[in-house]
């Protein structure tokens, strides 16, 4: 088995525009009509053996019950050492795998920090999932890469706490390549890696269904090559989130986030 994938349609603390509970189908129906075969790896993708677990059965509504749900599901699945794939909903939804998984390096890619403590007078939303995670794994093993939106709040924990950023900014000036050694780096002490992909990260020109864009983000390209230097052996859990099948009028948001799933799991099937 090469994954397990898992939808959750869920988007009930969504803080702007809802419409992510119907993502995980979207990217499912997406990838059956979309090219199998990555140029980057010269593998095909219709050779993975992908089982699809089909979708959690959510509580709107209810953050809490929903992610323990979540990581019930993930902790009884036998995955011995199989990359375990989440499909959002929300990036909230992130933090019931990592709880289950229990990796010791969280790689989010986002264009927010999602470091608040609370939003809306709320601790479970997609504006702190970061936060919530880096009280699991610590946030000295949290690295956050391509961000570009913040709040006082946020920052002030981020330079205090450890958390290593790497913002859209850097990128852009300094290249892949720099944000690439950094990323190297912190991968060399990992024993278990999380990848979380909130699609935002991505500019709105590649990616315009989310519902939270933010301009000047990487491009699909970018995104790519930095996935292609954290994938290895040691993946042990990968979510794509917040992709807004309402918003993506012409299907491109859907099919690039299929692209970004069969590219990840075609680089840990060709090793």
């Amino acid at each position: 088995m090469d994954a397990y994938l898992i939808g959750v349609p869920f988007d009930s603390a969504v803080s702007w525009r809802p419409g992510t509970r119907l993502g995980p189908q979207a990217i499912r129906d997406a990838s059956f009509n979309i090219e199998t075969y990555s140029y980057r790896y010269s593998f095909d993708a219709e050779n993975l053996r992908i089982e699809d677990l089909g979708d959690l059965s959510v509580v709107h509504g209810d953050s809490e019950k929903t992610l323990q749900r979540l990581e019930e599901t993930v902790a009884e699945t036998p995955t011995q050492g199989t990359p375990f794939v989440t499909v959002g909903g929300e990036h909230t939804v992130a933090y019931a795998p990592v709880k289950a998984l229990k990796p010791d390096l969280f790689l989010v890619f986002d264009a927010h920090t999602d470091m608040r403590d609370q939003y809306l007078d709320y601790h479970w939303s997609h504006a702190t999932i970061s936060r919530r995670v880096s009280e699991l794994v610590g946030p000295q093993n949290v690295v956050q890469v391509g961000v570009r939106a913040s709040c006082k709040e946020e920052l002030e924990f981020i330079r205090e706490s450890g958390v290593t950023e790497i913002s859209a900014l850097q990128i852009h000036r300094d290249g892949v390549e720099s944000a690439a050694n950094v990323l190297k780096q912190r991968l060399q002490s990992a024993s278990k890696v999380y990848v979380s992909i909130d699609l935002d990260v991505l500019d709105p020109a590649f990616m315009p269904g989310v519902g939270n864009p933010e301009a000047e983000g990487l491009t699909t390209h970018q995104l790519l090559n930095l996935l292609d230097k954290v994938v290895d052996r040691r993946l042990v859990g990968l979510d794509v989130t917040e992709l807004n099948p309402l918003l993506d009028t012409s299907g491109v948001s859907a099919i690039t986030a299929a692209r970004i799933i069969l590219e990840v799991l075609s680089k840990k099937a060709a090793l």
